[in-house]
């Protein structure tokens, strides 16, 4: 069944929020998307549409810069950056070593019907790099048919779609994992996820940064958070967990009923074993009676 698409659209400037009818008509009429709702948030709108697959009519150039005229801007979704990206793995250290501006010009150059966004590299490790795509159909491509670059193929049984693990975020209090925005027990709570200040982050001016969660310099929202890490990896690790227990558990099913017929059957036999020994016992007695 499909799902609808939610995206956030942020105000570019908060004290000029735009009014909800004129941003229905503006994507109505420039990118021929009718919403199916808006929904005011803090910064912003959340975005409705009719499918999931819609919500990347809202983050292409045009897009941008339509929604930028009436004072907002789309938020890239994580799961959509997920799908958007690709790992690429095994690859030949001569490739792997050049800079991020050098991959990016020669995939493009060597593949003109994909748009390479960004480029992530792990560290100092040669073998492995991330690519993240305009499009979630020019990741699939990539997946399917395989990446060139220098002259090389980087096969499809190199590369492997992103995973995306959902994170339970209250903006709100910003913990994590712990209750949505909406179940907040800190409902009129004021605190920056930059700075840890009794202030929104929309208002902060601090340079230094310091997370709600871990306490550690950086914003409560980075993705380098050790909160977050262990969390994506706990979760990652359950999610890897329930295929083997499903199959586990099809498995025991499977031998249940398979004992259950076969329990059946024999019970079956025998009550046919009975009615044929008392058929042939009464076909005895017959054939002795002495009155035949």
């Amino acid at each position: 069944m499909p799902q609808f698409g939610k995206l956030l659209l942020r105000f570019l400037n908060p004290r000029e929020p735009q009014d909800k009818s004129k941003v229905f008509q503006t994507i109505q009429k420039h990118l021929k998307l009718p919403l199916t709702g808006l929904r005011e948030v803090g910064s912003g709108y959340n975005a409705f549409t009719e499918f999931e697959s819609d919500v990347e009519k809202l983050l292409t150039r045009k897009a941008t810069s339509t929604l930028a005229s009436i004072g907002l801007e789309a938020r890239l979704p994580p799961k959509i950056r997920a799908q958007r990206s690709v790992v690429c793995q095994q690859i030949n250290s001569w490739i792997g070593g050049k800079s991020v501006d050098e991959l990016k010009q020669e995939i493009t150059h060597r593949n003109p019907h994909l748009e390479v966004r960004e480029i992530i590299k792990f560290g100092q490790y040669t073998h492995v790099f991330k690519i993240e795509f305009a499009t979630i159909n020019m990741a699939s491509h990539a997946l399917q048919h395989g990446i060139l670059c220098e002259h090389v193929t980087i096969a499809p049984s190199q590369i492997q779609q992103e995973k995306f693990i959902d994170i339970l975020i209250c903006f709100n209090c910003y913990k994590m994992e712990q209750h949505a925005t909406k179940d907040c027990p800190t409902p009129n709570l004021t605190v920056c996820s930059e700075c840890t200040g009794n202030h929104t982050y929309k208002n902060c001016t601090s340079s230094i940064k310091k997370c709600l969660n871990c306490q550690g310099d950086h914003r409560t929202m980075a993705m380098s958070c050790p909160t977050r890490k262990t969390i994506i990896k706990n979760k990652t690790k359950l999610l890897e967990e329930k295929p083997k227990e499903k199959q586990e558990q099809t498995y025991a099913k499977a031998l249940e009923k398979t004992i259950r017929q076969e329990e059946k059957q024999a019970e079956r036999a025998k009550n046919t074993a009975e009615i044929m020994s008392e058929r042939l016992s009464c076909l005895d007695h017959y054939l002795r009676c002495p009155c035949r």
